[in-house]
């Protein structure tokens, strides 16, 4: 009982702490008084004090005395491994330097990765003590304030970087990075820096990415079980931090001569060989709620530490934690660009890739998919505690969609050049994106085609996302249209899919042509169509005749003439209607002929003339298109009469349009 405490859970519950680890959480009102009752008995006997969390006890502002300071460290050996390595450092030393003065007293927890993100995130601790690349993650994500970066004390080495090793049993095949690529690789995790990610940045500037080339990645958990396998053949490449190799040749469980190291380094002022650039020492950095003053405390304390020092106080914790003293932060930003460069850290974002499994944090590069899980996780061979992967992510044929477009029969008129037409028309395949696509005559009928190289059985196999609303739209402002779809088989044998829409070139001019797949646009959209006016050919028709669509030649019928019309390709032949005071009886004729003097027509295309009635005459003239009522004085006896005729002597007519004249009466 003397090395335990009584803390209050997030929850409320009393909890039950003994060297940094929670060892029981009451559940329940009688486990609760159980445990209460003990602890205070305890407290009672042995003056233990309980000590609540600063961050809880105090607003911002307040100075922390007299509370609890909870330092979070990533345990990537496991919490008994941290426990015995750093309580000396963050709990012992820093209690024993500010109990007295300030009333603090300061407690550690082992944390696995995903703890990591959840205690910063959640506000549950003060400090947190992480490796480079999940601390720059949760710095940027978090506002995390850096106190002060670890020197690791390595076989009498003072090492402010440590870097990555790719190693391979002596004498095996595995000596290059390329023989890679048919390698069982053993790593620590998804996301450990010194024993994955290091050596994945590296590799993928060498031209090979650890997600899409080896046959297998194999996820220990521990270092030292990666060093074992690799001896013993379990695995064919293994990933370890530097020193991690030289360790375990000093424990006298491995010996150099077994192992060679891919991608040496050529770097005599180093004292580890190493396989990939350099990364900052592990820093431990605040949380935004602590207060200035407890950050430097911590920061000024931690750099007192001394490895060489004869003080017991500054020296002791230096040996259990492995490590020659603190200098103030070092840069852990330009990890930010390799952990982008791995696909592990979204710039646009600010944020790291987090995931609870293996599955979740996989990320394909570009131009693959993240095959289904059930694929993916191969057991056979698999250690017990072991996850393995195979190929988790599938290379997407290249392009996945095809645009493409094609002439379908079109019923020409006789006037288009045909001929002429086709040498002008242009299919470019496949479209490119902001490329003109087309080029076709305005009434040309063509189909626009997108072949999806993948198609649904596969993509549902490799987790691609699946063609469920393919539509166009043939330009601008127009309506997005639905693509009807059809099964088809490649060369190859790919049975896939296949979205077509048959159409036709409308107006003359460019248009945008635009695809949109399960309501995006696509990445191959949009392209452009262009139409033009279809050239015309000469049909030369004789006089009387006019030119038909068809292309033949047919007579202008009675009452119409013919004539040609404008000049060389534009020349055609034309009918036109008789005018008024015109006819024509027969068809086939290049002119009209007037009417008779005393006939006349008043309207278009008359085949014959009409007579005058009595009363009336056409004044003598030919091409009449109205007959005229006779004056006074005047008559026209008979129809079809040229003129009107005077009166005789001893007659008159006093009204006009007369038809005869009437006598005088006697004495007139």
């Amino acid at each position: 009982l003397t090395s335990c405490s009584l803390r209050t859970s997030a929850e409320g519950r009393p909890l039950l702490v003994q060297g940094g680890a929670p060892l029981r959480e009451a559940a329940g009102a009688m486990a609760m008084r159980r445990v209460s009752s003990v602890l205070v008995a305890a407290a009672l006997s042995y003056g233990v004090v309980a000590l609540q969390p600063c961050r809880e006890m105090y607003t911002a502002g307040q100075p922390w005395r007299n509370c609890l300071v909870e330092i979070g460290g990533l345990a990537i050996q496991g919490p008994e491994a941290f426990g015995s390595q750093f309580n000396a450092t963050f709990k012992d030393f820093l209690t024993t330097k500010y109990q007295a003065s300030h009333g603090l007293e300061f407690e550690s927890y082992a944390l696995n990765f995903n703890q990591n993100f959840e205690y910063v995130s959640g506000k549950k601790l003060d400090f947190i003590y992480s490796n480079p690349a999940a601390y720059v993650c949760m710095m940027v994500e978090f506002s995390l304030i850096t106190v002060a970066s670890m020197i690791n004390l390595r076989k009498g080495n003072a090492l402010e970087r440590f870097a990555g090793v790719i190693f391979s049993r002596k004498n095996s095949t595995f000596s290059t990075v390329e023989s890679l690529r048919q390698a069982r690789v053993a790593a620590v995790s998804i996301s450990g820096l010194g024993a994955m990610q290091l050596q994945q940045a590296e590799l993928l500037k060498l031209g090979l990415n650890v997600m899409t080339d080896p046959q297998q990645l194999i996820f220990t958990g521990n270092q030292n079980k990666i060093v074992e396998d690799v001896e013993n053949g379990r695995a064919d490449v293994g990933f370890v931090r530097t020193d991690m190799i030289d360790r375990s040749v000093d424990a006298g469980t491995t010996d150099w001569n077994f192992f060679q190291v891919i991608n040496l380094y050529n770097d005599t002022s180093f004292p580890f060989r190493r396989s990939t650039d350099f990364t900052p020492e592990w820093p431990i950095g605040a949380l935004p709620h602590v207060p200035f003053d407890i950050l430097e405390l911590v920061g000024s304390a931690l750099m007192e530490l001394d490895s060489s020092s004869t003080d017991p106080t500054l020296q002791t914790p230096t040996v259990s934690g492995k490590f020659a003293t603190w200098v103030p932060p070092m840069n852990y930003f330009a990890l930010l660009s390799m952990l982008e460069s791995i696909g592990y850290y979204s710039a646009s974002q600010r944020k790291c890739l987090r995931a609870d499994d293996v599955y979740s944090a996989i990320n394909c590069p570009t131009g693959y998919v993240k095959r289904a899980e059930p694929d993916i996780m191969c057991t056979a061979g698999c250690q017990t505690g072991y996850t393995c992967i195979c190929k988790p992510c599938a290379q997407l044929k290249t392009p996945e969609l095809v645009l493409s477009a094609e002439a379908l029969d079109t019923d020409w008129a006789g006037s288009v050049d045909v001929p002429a037409l086709e040498a002008k028309t242009e299919f470019s395949t496949p479209c490119q994106r902001m490329g003109r696509c087309i080029y076709v005559a305005s009434g040309q009928r063509h189909r626009w085609k997108l072949l999806d190289q993948i198609g649904e059985e596969s993509r549902t196999k490799i987790n691609a996302p699946l063609l469920s609303n393919v539509e166009v739209r043939l330009r601008f402002d127009a309506n997005w249209v639905p693509l009807a779809v059809a099964n088809v088989t490649l060369a190859d044998g790919t049975r896939t899919q296949e979205y077509t829409l048959n159409t036709t070139a409308g107006d003359i001019g460019t248009h945008i042509f635009q695809v949109r797949i399960n309501g995006q646009q696509a990445e191959l959209s949009p392209v452009v169509a262009e139409h033009f006016s279809p050239p015309r050919r000469l049909i030369i028709c004789g006089p009387g005749q006019q030119a038909q669509n068809n292309g033949t030649c047919t007579d202008c019928p009675a009452g119409t003439y013919g004539t040609l019309e404008g000049t060389g390709v534009d020349q055609k032949a034309v009918c036109w209607p008789c005018q008024p005071g015109q006819h024509q009886p027969m068809s086939n004729q290049s002119s009209c002929l007037p009417c008779a003097p005393g006939t006349f027509t008043d309207s278009l295309g008359a085949v014959a003339c009409r007579a005058c009635e009595v009363g009336t005459s056409t004044l003598g003239k030919d091409g009449a298109s109205e007959c005229l009522r006779c004056e006074p004085g005047q008559r026209a006896e008979t129809v079809a009469s040229p003129r009107c005729s005077l009166c005789d002597r001893g007659t008159f007519s006093d009204i006009e349009g007369s038809s005869e004249c009437a006598p005088c009466e006697a004495g007139m």
